[in-house]
C-alpha cells in the first residue's frame, strides 16, 4: 500500500444517544483524509442509553431499533468521505439470513438483536461482524444473539489485512491465531473500568504477539482510545507503516 493511512481511535463523552452520535460525527468530519477511525463497541447507545428501546418501545423492538440504525448510518455516511472509514458496533435486529435490509420481524416481541460491528465509508460497508462471544457476567447473552464464531477472521481492505475482536473476544487466544498475519486489528469494547489493566495488557500483548498495529477504543465505563505499534509501544494516533512490522519480523527471524 503506496498511500498514507493515519490509524485514529476516538472515544466519546456526551451523556445522551444524540449528542453521542453528532459527537462521534463530528470528530469524523474533523479526521484527515485517508484516515481508518475506530470508535468504541456501543458508542451510541450502550446496552440502551437512553432507555430507548425499554418500557412502551419494547414491543416494537425491531422496528424500533431498525429506525434508529437508519438515522445512525445516514448521519456518520455524511460525515465520512471516500478515503475516511470508520469502524465501531451497533446494535441491530437485523436478521442476517434475510439479507441486511431485512427487519426481523419473525416475533416482533423477542427479535434477534446483534451487536453488529460495520467498517463503512461515505458510500459503503466493507465488513460486517456480529459479536460472536458474549460476556455473561453482564448478561449480554440475555440481551444479543451471538454471531458466529467462525466468521471472526482476517479481511482485505485496501490492500492490508484486518481483523476484528469485539470486547470480550480479546481473551480468546485461539482467535488471536485465526487473525494471524493481520496487519491492522481494531478492538472495539466497552470494557470495565477496574478491569482497566487487562484490557490494555491483552491490548499489547496482541499487538506484540501476531507484530501488527491494534486499533483500541473503550468507552462508557473505560474510557481509553490509541493505537498499539507493533513493538508493543502505545500511541494516541499514528501513520500505518509497513516497514515497521517487516522490521520488527526481520529481527526476529520470522521474515
Amino acid at each position: 500500500m503506496s498511500e498514507i493511512l493515519n490509524l485514529i481511535s476516538l472515544t466519546l463523552k456526551a451523556k445522551s444517544a444524540t449528542e453521542r452520535l453528532e459527537e462521534l460525527a463530528n470528530l469524523v468530519e474533523a479526521a484527515p483524509e485517508n484516515s481508518l477511525l475506530l470508535a468504541s463497541e456501543l458508542c451510541i447507545s450502550g446496552y440502551d442509553f437512553d432507555g430507548f428501546f425499554t418500557g412502551a418501545n419494547k414491543a416494537m423492538l425491531g422496528g424500533m431499533i431498525g429506525s434508529f440504525d437508519a438515522m445512525l448510518l445516514e448521519r456518520l455516511q455524511e460525515a465520512l468521505s471516500p478515503d475516511k472509514f470508520l469502524g465501531f458496533t451497533h446494535l441491530t435486529s437485523l436478521n442476517k439470513s434475510a439479507g441486511l435490509a431485512q427487519i426481523s420481524n419473525l416475533n416482533p416481541h423477542q427479535p434477534k438483536i446483534y451487536n453488529e460491528f460495520l467498517l463503512l465509508n461515505s458510500n459503503n460497508v466493507f465488513h460486517s461482524q456480529f459479536k460472536a462471544e458474549l460476556f455473561r457476567p453482564n448478561l449480554e447473552h440475555e440481551i444479543f444473539t451471538a454471531g458466529d464464531v467462525d466468521e471472526i477472521n482476517a479481511f482485505d481492505f485496501r490492500g492490508l489485512k484486518l481483523g476484528v475482536l469485539i470486547c470480550f473476544e480479546l481473551r480468546d487466544s485461539t482467535l488471536w491465531a485465526k487473525l494471524k498475519g493481520c496487519d491492522i486489528i481494531m478492538v472495539p469494547a466497552m470494557w470495565g473500568k477496574a478491569r482497566e489493566d487487562a484490557y490494555l495488557s491483552l491490548c499489547k500483548a496482541l499487538a506484540i504477539v501476531n507484530n501488527c498495529y491494534v486499533m483500541i477504543s473503550s468507552s462508557l465505563a473505560l474510557e481509553v482510545a490509541g493505537v498499539f505499534l507493533p513493538n508493543g509501544t502505545l500511541v494516541k494516533e499514528t501513520i500505518f507503516d509497513a516497514n515497521l512490522i517487516k522490521e520488527i519480523k526481520t529481527n526476529l527471524g520470522i521474515l
